[in-house]
């Protein structure tokens, strides 16, 4: 489009009102396109002004109070919504407001939702030394009362060079691939345990399961103990060991208390609501389940300690995690006793409720286990472990993975804090604001997935490369990616074979979810195994 000068457009009207005047019988036609031509070009110097400066204001979404925001959407008196719905009215949201809407937090703090891939992609591909992610401010809260106990508020709520010193000193075994294949032989026991409990809880006459979710979170909470405190903890024998009863309750309540308060006022901040006189409910179940964490890690840390230290100088496998945190002269012990609790903890509802959906997923496309189980028969010899071998040739397996990540992935959204000015769906949104990054929305979207709402693995395969795979990173980006990724696969793939090798899988019910800081399944969730041979 050619550029008109100011000048220029009044020369131009100049010699249009002289013509006109010559002209006199088209001269009332001209001055009627001359005010017409400007009053356009107003009109659209207007508009290009407006989206050129479109800022986090105008942004669209649900009308904030003042002080608690847009929180009141999920009160269940006055909103519309339920927090244990919240992933449907994130979807009702955007249907309503476009690919991005602002709501507001507490004291109108703006948080903006995103579900545009090129949106996405600007966050999930902008390099900074050290990402910021919003902190959780309840646990940070406890923590700083219980200073005899923590040094810090972990390394999920640390930022900057203290996050990254923390990161570095705790996580870097689990980013090498050799020390993750060493657990595959333990992984083989527990995946072998695993099947034998299963083979216990079906019905002899149908195969069904009434409950398989329970028994995956242990499963779970076995393997996650397995890396983070080298031991098993005996949650699939039939005498439960008290303390990983208690762990794994300690677990459920602390992400529990987590969801509550995400969509509460926090009366825990202030000595009125929060005394010794007086405690918020939800802040009394979060310290109690932190307490109970750490009390339980405390003990079974205690033990690995004594075991190590009565080995060689040669770790075992099961070992090596542990030991380089625990002989680890720049922590802390507080540090290294939190950090271990906070992994164990985080890792038990992942893996287990990860398994949950991937074997439903599974069971409900036959085809799929057909395509899967032939995979597993071409690799692998009937009773020969799974090996490194394998699990690099399972290319199938793989895209099972991929696909679940993208229909159902455990984290929904991720969430950013803006580390510069960025413009997202044509917004200047500026430096310090929290961004949600809504991938599992976007990956429901037929625009970037053809057939979203179909299990279809097939889109992974023979190096078909996805136009938007960006959206399919259940685990985050960048320098604040889950550290437990490859542990958290590698542990699926063991677990998941086991299962396909071994039983015909089915569903025979469908499996309502709920979102709120994880995609969990509600309720029992019954399946059929029956015996392939």
């Amino acid at each position: 489009m050619w550029e008109i000068t100011h000048a220029a457009r009044n020369t131009w009207a100049l010699a249009l009102a002289l013509l006109a005047i010559s002209l006199k019988p088209y001269g009332f036609m001209l001055k009627c396109f001359l005010l017409w031509m400007r009053v356009l070009a107003s009109t659209a110097r207007t508009i290009k002004h407006e989206l050129m400066h479109r800022s986090i204001h105008d942004i669209p979404g649900p009308i904030p109070f003042p002080i608690i925001g847009t929180q009141w959407i999920y009160n269940k008196y006055l909103g519309k919504y339920k927090i244990s719905k919240v992933h449907e009215a994130y979807e009702s949201m955007f249907s309503e407001y476009g690919q991005v809407f602002r709501e507001e937090a507490f004291l109108n703090y703006p948080v903006i939702h995103i579900c545009s891939s090129d949106d996405i992609k600007t966050i999930s591909t902008a390099t900074t030394l050290y990402p910021i992610r919003p902190p959780i401010g309840i646990v940070c809260h406890f923590r700083k009362e219980k200073t005899e106990w923590y040094k810090d508020s972990g390394i999920t709520n640390l930022q900057g060079k203290e996050w990254h010193t923390l990161r570095s000193n705790t996580t870097a075994d689990l980013f090498k691939l050799r020390v993750i294949r060493n657990l595959l032989p333990e992984l083989n026991d527990i995946a072998l345990a695993y099947t034998q409990e299963l083979d216990k809880m079906r019905n002899p006459d149908t195969g069904r399961v009434q409950d398989i979710i329970e028994l995956n979170r242990k499963l779970g909470f076995e393997s996650t103990c397995l890396l983070g405190i080298g031991l098993r903890a005996g949650l699939l024998e039939d005498e439960l060991d008290p303390r990983a009863k208690k762990l794994s309750e300690a677990t459920n309540s602390f992400f529990e208390a987590l969801n509550t308060d995400s969509f509460s006022l926090p009366l825990w901040k202030w000595k009125l609501f929060n005394n010794k006189f007086y405690k918020p409910s939800n802040y009394v179940k979060l310290c109690k389940a932190e307490t109970d964490l750490y009390e339980v890690i405390s003990e079974y840390l205690e033990e690995t300690k004594l075991r190590i230290s009565e080995s060689s100088d040669q770790p075992s496998a099961i070992d090596v995690i542990p030991r380089n945190i625990i002989n680890n002269t720049n922590l802390d012990q507080r540090v290294k006793n939190s950090s271990i609790a906070d992994f164990v903890s985080a890792g038990m509802n992942t893996v287990g409720n990860t398994l949950s959906l991937l074997l439903y997923h599974i069971a409900k496309t036959p085809d799929v286990q057909k395509n899967l189980y032939k995979e597993i028969c071409n690799e692998l010899q009937p009773n020969e472990d799974i090996t490194p071998g394998f699990l690099k040739k399972a290319k199938y397996l793989d895209a099972c993975l991929k696909e679940y990540y993208r229909m159902t992935p455990t984290a929904p959204h991720i969430a950013r804090i803006l580390d510069q000015d960025r413009t997202l769906s044509g917004y200047h949104v500026p430096k310090g604001t929290a961004i949600l990054c809504h991938t599992r929305i976007a990956c429901k979207n037929w625009r970037y997935f053809s057939e979203p709402d179909k299990f279809i693995p097939e889109r992974w395969t023979d190096n078909k490369r996805q136009e938007h795979g960006h959206l399919v990173c259940p685990f985050g980006f960048q320098r604040r990616i889950c550290p437990g990724q490859q542990f958290s696969e590698q542990t699926l793939k063991v677990f998941v074979t086991s299962i396909v090798r071994r039983f015909d899988v089915r569903c025979e019910q469908e499996l309502e979810l709920e979102s709120k800081f994880l995609l969990a399944p509600v309720g029992p969730l019954a399946m059929v195994f029956r015996d392939r041979n």
